[in-house]
C-alpha cells in the first residue's frame, strides 16, 4: 500500500458474523498518509503491529477523514500513480 493508492474497507483483520452483524462498507478513499509504528510505541506488541500494520490515513468519498486507520483491515482496489 502506498500514498495515492484507492482502498475499501476489508474483513482481514475483524470479521463480523450472525444476524445482526454490520454490513461491510462499500465506501472508497484514497491513501492519504502513512504513519509507521515507532519502534519505542510497540513496547512488547509487535504482534498486534503484525497483524494491523502501519497507521493510514484515508480521505474517503463522501469528504471525510479517517486518521490512523489500520492498514491490514482495508484493501486496496485500484493502485495510485
Amino acid at each position: 500500500m502506498k500514498i495515492g493508492d484507492l482502498v475499501q474497507q476489508g474483513t482481514r483483520v475483524i470479521m463480523f458474523k450472525g444476524e445482526n452483524a454490520p454490513k461491510k462498507s462499500k465506501r472508497v478513499g484514497v491513501v492519504m498518509e502513512i504513519h509507521e509504528i515507532p519502534v519505542e510505541m510497540l513496547n512488547g506488541r509487535s504482534d498486534w503491529a503484525a497483524v494491523l500494520g502501519r497507521t493510514v490515513d484515508v480521505l474517503w468519498d463522501n469528504g471525510k477523514i479517517s486518521k490512523n486507520f489500520a492498514e491490514k483491515s482495508l484493501e486496496v482496489v485500484s493502485e495510485g500513480r
